[in-house]
């Protein structure tokens, strides 16, 4: 009787620690897990030249003074700048938008808006700027001559404003110059698409 309850005893300790073990790995677990990226949304740098970290894949030039939209991380808060118009949110929205980067600068040019939206494949992208080009046209701007894949629209008037759109991999890139007064718009904007363009290069 007395081996039987040392038996049994012993069997009852060894599965107690069974269970303790396997709960320690399951929390554990969801503390790595938890600590894990999230790929959709992550940024990847790239080692640049001489071993520096090359800048955010989701990069947009340097304007001016920034109005601190740093912490911009995904296409809800960018919807929140309330500066997209609803049809606007539904096509980029269409094509599966997540990650998302923005910036709200005063420049000696104007006002400069800029958003970097990642999408669901570079088809997509490349769709998804055509069609919102589509739309300032529809909304009254003109085509203006561009580089190559890049869709440029401007409006002229009291209020002169310019517009490009365009795809570079997955990441859907919009540009907005509103000119400072006296500013000769297309000049102007000439020289903050081209900025861009160096950060981020447009896909045909």
């Amino acid at each position: 009787m007395i081996n039987g309850g040392r038996t049994r005893a012993g069997t009852i300790a060894g599965l107690a620690l069974v269970a303790v073990l396997g709960i320690g790995c399951v929390i554990t677990y969801r503390q790595l897990s938890d600590g894990l990226p999230d790929l959709n949304y992550q940024s990847l740098s790239a080692v640049g030249e001489e071993g520096r970290m090359a800048r955010d894949g989701l990069a947009l030039a340097d304007f001016g003074d920034s109005d601190g939209y740093g912490y911009v991380r995904d296409f809800e808060q960018i919807v929140d700048m309330k500066f997209l118009s609803a049809k606007e949110i539904a096509v980029i929205e269409a094509g599966t938008a997540t990650a998302a980067r923005a910036t709200v600068a005063k420049s000696p040019q104007g006002r400069v808006v800029a958003i970097v939206v990642k999408l669901a494949s570079p088809e997509v992208a490349q769709d998804v700027a055509a069609e919102l080009d589509q739309l300032q046209i529809e909304a009254g701007m003109r085509r203006v001559l561009a580089p190559p894949s890049v869709h440029r629209a401007e409006i002229a008037g009291a209020t002169p404003d310019g517009r490009v759109h365009y795809a570079h991999d997955r990441l859907l890139v919009r540009v907005d110059l509103a000119a400072a007064p006296g500013v000769p718009l297309g000049p102007a904007f000439t020289g903050v698409i081209n900025r861009q363009l160096k950060e981020l290069s447009a896909d045909g």
